[in-house]
């Protein structure tokens, strides 16, 4: 789990839990060498851009059944992951880079698992929602996924003009 507060970022004195070694995945698969390669779900996690972590509120064992490959993530959240001075030093959207990094890597290594490449859908929950609005825009998610599944409930992030219109160049 990527560095984040207990209760709220904004709390001086809430505790802080997770590690900067945080960029990790977790692949759940039946089988590594199936008859045919299976289509992948990769889930982008909630938590407004502040908390959470790669494990699968879903429970990815109730995939298994379904031959599919269930891909989960870490990436990093609050100042260490979104911060940005909107200049070379600290661009900013390092937490979605850390995500194109890990569809990135399902695009070179599913196969290794029994999933297809070329049918990658990814999956997202509140930020990971808003998230994978963000890359659909991206030039730099371009081929790294062909479906998206948005949860049903209403996105509600306000996004500064300036950061929606410098995503395709800092990502």
């Amino acid at each position: 789990m990527c560095l984040q507060s207990l209760h709220n970022i904004r709390f001086v004195n809430s505790a802080v839990v997770g590690s900067e070694d945080c960029l990790y995945l977790s692949v759940y698969t039946h089988s590594l060498k199936p008859e045919t390669l299976n289509p992948v779900l990769v889930y982008i996690h909630g938590g407004v851009f502040e908390f959470g972590g790669g494990e699968f509120e879903g429970r990815p064992g109730n995939f298994m059944d379904h031959d599919v490959v269930v891909v989960t993530m870490n990436y990093r959240l609050g100042p260490l992951g979104f911060l940005s001075m909107e200049d070379e030093i600290l661009p900013g959207n390092l937490g979605l880079k850390d995500q194109t990094m890990a569809l990135r890597w399902v695009q070179r290594n599913i196969k290794n698992f029994g999933g297809d490449p070329k049918k990658v859908t990814i999956m997202g929950e509140s930020a990971g929602g808003a998230s994978i609005y963000l890359h659909m825009i991206s030039p730099m998610s371009k081929g790294l996924f062909f479906l998206k599944f948005l949860n049903e409930k209403k996105q509600n992030y306000v996004l500064p003009i300036t950061f929606i219109r410098n995503v395709g160049v800092y990502m």
